[in-house]
């Protein structure tokens, strides 16, 4: 089996609502949330057997919001979603699953 496994893809845009394209919600959702929802199903037998672990990294505009950043605070938030829904299906096989939410982090 495979022992873990880590989705840490990640792309964003800027633009308020009334300006984001839907060809802008959808790119990012498409390698946000679906990436992360495509790598792990396939996976996702390999980690049942081995009694491994998923780690998703998102963000923590995966839970608050920030003006401008809706296109991907859709695609964080879904992954959050999908990843307390797959935690609880898949408690009673013993696989953990993790959310990372990190902040932003900027240089000085």
């Amino acid at each position: 089996g495979l022992w873990g496994l880590v989705n840490n893809a990640g792309v964003s845009t800027f633009g308020e609502v009334e300006f984001a394209s839907l060809d802008n919600y959808k790119k990012v959702a498409e390698i946000n949330l679906w990436g992360t929802v495509r790598v792990t199903k396939a996976f996702l037998p390999l980690i049942r057997r081995a009694k491994g672990r998923v780690v998703n990294i998102t963000s923590m505009l995966g839970r608050m919001v920030s003006p401008s950043r809706s296109c991907y605070c859709i695609s964080k938030f879904g992954v959050a979603a999908f990843s307390d829904c797959l935690r609880q299906e898949m408690y009673r096989w013993g696989v953990r699953v993790i959310l990372i939410e990190p902040s932003n982090f900027v240089a000085a």
